[in-house]
């Protein structure tokens, strides 16, 4: 699972008071008790007034808006009649907010555009946020045990209540892979109220909480009882915030087994107890034998500032960075933990049993931490620098006496430490030259953890917590900061990485040259300059023949690709159509293609092309501007969550940059959540290629949607395009030869790619401007033959197919891989030529003609003339009314094909279902210019499927034969099985696919390999 997402413009925006706009004119809903059953809505336009418990009960969701305020009310004392909320078992809530427009919950005496209205540290001003879910935990203290079948708990020793039949404080169940949600850019402020005598509630409770569901970038601040607690469960997090909490910064019990990074914490300059409180068993009842399932848990990057090591006030000596109760067993990486009024861990012995003690799943372990800045035990005042002193006891603490886990007692020169809102000085990020950027152990590439080579929760250039968070809002810690960098021609040889704290101009032609590689983070934003007219004059970035490129933003942290003319903290400075403004982004690969227009014919033993009629010119001995090879798996990098907007700009004289250009790119490369905006030519082109997309976007470009040149042949789905109400061309442009340039005889490769659930909205059919009857859905040249499934095609001023007969070849002959062919598609609104304003619901009138189009006369392929009833097409920002999502009833939810297994099993037509799944808000332009509903949105890849059982582990087996190698491996049937190397294992690892994929059989399958060269391998099962 991998997630993250975001409609944002970049970290740099921080001078908005937060929650301002929200409830400048909020109406004031009171909600207490359990919610109405079904699905619950909650706006940013109003506040919601928790008065005592309020439930989520199951099977029932609770939605939240972005930038929505929820406020607490304790009605009296203790129990349900604190003002909380509650997530109940089978229970979903989806609160998503962003770094402009995080989710507050705060106490009811909270003016959150006021922000020194109660105390900096006022705390149990009301309860907290409280998500139960059904995985295995191993505590139970009720009367029965209830072991079998599912085990349970109940919260916080509250009595065990029924609401209409469900115990609304129980957690606990049988699946490690449930899912209670996301939460998403959480601000939970000024809670912890007791719940009983010595209870009180947390900041956030995750009672037995599932890995289904997504928690990253959430604030716990000023909460009278522990910031986070983990009773069991095995979910996953990312960037967590506790800040000046009365308890623990991270308590963990009963079993918790899930992966964490890039964890904040800090504590107020008063008595506090540990940074982390960390158990096994039930939490402060300890006993002498081991529950199972053991905790076995992860965390990677950690920052913990204590209470200061001037503090006087603790007492007892429990201002520890940790306190380890037996069985516990954590691991915990690359961290950072300083400035605490006593030891580094203190081990918490019970009943004779050793903190130190576990049994399957090991000793704690620590490894590659910096420590620094610890004050030993009974009220000395010297700063311990010691291993010897950094625990209490000492018994197998195997995470210091290893030497190769590397703690190391050094100054982790964090750039400033502050608890106060004076001056806004809190920057935890290690200085330059700081060891935390040495040292690191690496992190597993595990599709959730993110790769980076610095210990503790910040990077040099990302301050994260900046921006969104109370800690941020009061003045506490640094605003974050913006540097304009300049950059022209070749990029150094080697790494370059690209900074969200950054803005990235590209004056000209700027190059990624061969074997060089450009990192650039989530929520960066690069524009372009035009320093003249075509050429390298146009600001545009080039990814040359074996560079690569990682440019994987989130869907809240989107990369964007924009002119230097555009704000983009503003939705409106540029023209909603505006277009040609600078270049834009093109990626050059090495696969075969099958044109070669100089002099020579370049035809072996590499055939290439030049892109875009430009000159073939040579630099530092690389010639930029070519594309093609041989090696048809090539990798040029990733990009995922990046917007391109405004660009288009001639090269030359009738001669323009795509949005995207992806020349001979392989399929090596990852290219998913992609949209081009307003682009002065085609939004994408693929000159030739076998590289594979994912939820791509073309919206308002000025020539087509999607352009297909010289043998391309990757799969595709999810593809999304709409056009401006002017003058435009064709949705897709479909060619198997030299973008037009048209021979009569047949070049090889041939073209031969899919498209599975794409949806393509038209100029509209009242548009009177198209001349020459050009905005029809398709245009078809010869031997292109695509495969169309399950699809939409609506609202062009044309027909749905030009065939594009040219020097008497007719767009229908195809050789090698078969006519085009239309499946399983719906289509609607059509105007057939020669200026007629007829809508044209007629199969005949179609396509222009009709010469041995057996994508329409083979009934088995089931195209349909009929309404596709999406929710409404818009292409104004009047009202954010562009909602492509066919609607309850549609007949685009049946008569659909069957996907294949590689592909994600959709049960619709078109690019967008029903329901939670507009995956097109957040990130786009679209959305954030205000023309696209925000409703629905959700990232597609952080919704598990959490029925579907892991793959057994798999056996390798290398065995000679000959000039080849046998790679065995073990299998199950129902999966399928992916042999995968790589040449190197040092970050940025990039994985390539040797063959093709095999299925499972329940025994042993074979991979042969050449023997050249050294590689690592791997099999991935899916």
């Amino acid at each position: 699972m991998k997630s993250t997402l975001r409609k944002t413009f970049g970290a740099m925006l921080v001078c908005v008071t937060l929650g301002a706009v929200a409830s400048a004119h909020a109406q004031t809903n009171i909600v207490s008790g359990p919610l109405p059953a079904g699905t619950n809505n909650w706006y940013r336009t109003n506040e919601y007034h928790l008065h005592g418990a309020v439930f989520v009960m199951s099977n029932s969701v609770l939605n939240i808006e972005a930038g929505t305020i929820i406020k607490g009310r304790n009605l009296a004392t203790f129990g349900t009649n604190v003002g909380a909320l509650y997530v109940t078992r089978g229970a979903k809530i989806y609160a998503e907010g962003t770094p402009q427009n995080p989710i507050i919950f705060t106490a009811e005496a909270d003016d959150v555009t006021l922000p020194d209205d109660v105390g900096l540290y006022q705390r149990a001003l009301w309860g907290g946020l409280v998500v139960f879910g059904q995985t295995t935990i191993n505590g139970a203290l009720d009367a029965t045990g209830n072991s079998a079948p599912v085990k349970y708990e109940v919260y916080e020793g509250l009595p065990d209540i029924a609401i209409s039949g469900e115990n609304v404080f129980r957690y606990g169940g049988t699946n490690d892979n449930d899912s209670s949600g996301i939460l998403r850019y959480v601000s939970i402020r000024h809670g912890g109220a007791k719940l009983s005598t010595d209870k009180e509630i947390n900041g956030l409770s995750l009672g037995a909480v599932g890995r289904g569901t997504t928690i990253e970038f959430i604030e716990v601040y000023a909460i009278a009882d522990d910031g986070y607690e983990f009773f069991g469960g095995t979910v996953n997090t990312k960037y967590l915030v506790s800040a000046f909490c009365d308890d623990d910064g991270f308590d963990v019990d009963m079993g918790y087994r899930g992966t964490n990074q890039f964890w904040f914490g800090i504590q107020a300059p008063d008595a506090r107890n540990y940074g982390m409180e960390l158990n096994n068993q039930i939490n402060e009842i300890v006993t002498t034998n081991l529950l199972t399932p053991q905790a076995d848990f992860k965390v990677y990057n950690c920052t913990l500032i204590g209470s200061g090591t001037a503090n006087t006030s603790v007492t007892g000596g429990r201002n520890a960075a940790f306190v380890l109760r037996p069985y516990s067993a954590p691991k915990i990486f690359n961290s950072i933990f300083t400035d605490f009024n006593e030891r580094g861990i203190e081990l918490g012995t019970v009943n004779g049993v050793n903190a130190a003690v576990s049994v399957t799943n090991g000793y704690a372990q620590f490894h590659n931490n910096l420590w620094f800045g610890f004050v030993t035990g009974s009220g000395s005042t010297i700063v311990d620098n010691s291993i010897a002193n950094l625990s209490r006891n000492t018994v197998a603490s195997n995470y210091w006496n290893d030497t190769s886990l590397t703690n190391q007692i050094v100054n982790p020169q964090l750039t400033s430490i502050s608890r106060t809102n004076f001056g806004a000085t809190l920057d935890p990020r290690p200085a330059t030259g700081s060891p935390a950027y040495s040292d690191a152990a690496a992190i597993p590439n595990d599709g959730f953890l993110t790769q980076v080579n610095y210990r503790g929760a910040f990077g040099p250039n990302d301050l994260w917590i900046a921006g969104w968070t109370a800690l941020s809002e009061y003045g506490i810690v640094t605003p974050a900061s913006t540097q304009t960098n300049i950059v022209s021609g070749p990029l150094p040889a080697g790494t370059n990485n690209w900074y969200r704290t950054n803005e990235y101009h590209l004056h000209g032609a700027v190059f990624v040259m061969s074997n060089s590689v450009l990192n650039i983070e989530a929520g960066t934003i690069i524009k372009g300059r035009n320093l003249a007219t075509f050429g390298t004059n146009v600001g545009a970035l080039y990814v040359t023949r074996g560079a690569k490129i990682y440019a994987e933003g989130t869907p809240q942290n989107p990369i964007i690709f924009t002119a230097e003319a555009d704000d983009v903290t503003l939705p409106d400075d540029v023209g909603l159509y505006q277009r040609a403004l600078w270049g834009g982004l093109v990626v050059f690969g090495q696969t075969t293609i099958n044109g070669a227009l100089d002099a020579t014919g370049n035809s072996a033993p590499v055939k290439y092309e030049v892109y875009e009629g430009l000159p073939d010119i040579a630099i530092s001995g690389e010639n930029v501007f070519r594309y093609g090879g041989t090696n048809d798996n090539d990798s040029s990098g990733i990009l995922r969550y990046v917007s391109i907007r405004h660009g288009g700009a001639k090269l030359s004289t009738d001669k323009e940059i795509n949005g995207l250009s992806l020349g001979a790119v392989g399929r090596g490369t990852t290219i998913e959540f992609i949209e081009v905006y307003a682009i002065a030519d085609d939004g994408y082109e693929f000159f030739g290629g076998t590289v594979n997309t994912k939820y791509l976007v073309s919206a308002f470009c000025d020539d087509d949607g999607f352009d297909v040149d010289m043998g391309y042949r990757g799969t595709n789905q999810f593809w999304f395009g709409i056009q401006a109400p002017d003058a435009r061309n064709y949705g897709m442009e479909l060619n198997n030869q030299i973008n037009e340039i048209v021979t009569t005889n047949l070049l090889t490769p041939q073209a031969d790619f899919k498209v599975y659930n794409c949806t393509l909205i038209g100029s509209g059919t009242a548009n009177t401007s198209v001349t020459g009857g050009r905005n029809a859905a398709f245009v078809l040249r010869p031997y292109s033959a695509p495969k169309i499934f399950n699809s939409i095609f609506t609202d062009f001023n044309e027909r749905g197919i030009e065939l594009g007969t040219v020097n008497g070849v007719n767009a229908a002959v195809s050789v090698t891989n078969g006519y085009a062919q239309f499946h399983n598609n719906l289509w609607f609104g059509f105007v057939t030529g020669s200026g007629s304003t007829i809508v044209d619901n007629s199969i005949a009138n179609l396509s222009r003609n009709t010469v041995a189009s057996n994508y329409w006369n083979d009934t088995s392929l089931t195209n349909q003339i009929v309404n596709p009833q999406l929710t409404s097409i818009s292409r104004t920002n009047f009202g954010a009314t562009l909602d492509p999502r066919p609607a309850t009833g549609s007949p685009a939810y049946a008569d659909y094909a069957n996907t294949p297994a590689n592909l994600t099993a959709a049960s619709y037509q078109g690019a967008f279902g029903s329901g939670r799944a507009n995956w097109a808000a957040d990130w786009t332009a679209l959305n954030a210019y205000g023309i696209l509903t925000s409703a629905g949105g959700v990232n597609p890849q952080a919704i598990v499927t959490a029925t579907v059982p892991a793959p057994n582990p798999v056996t390798l087996i290398i065995t000679p034969n000959g000039a080849n190698v046998d790679i065995t491996c073990t299998s199950q049937s129902g999966y399928s099985y992916q042999l995968e190397s790589t040449t190197s294992l040092s970050a940025p690892i990039v994985w390539g696919n040797e063959g093709a994929a095999q299925a499972g059989t329940g025994s042993t399958l074979t991979f042969t390999v050449s023997a050249t060269g050294a590689k690592y391998f791997r099999v991935v099962a899916n």
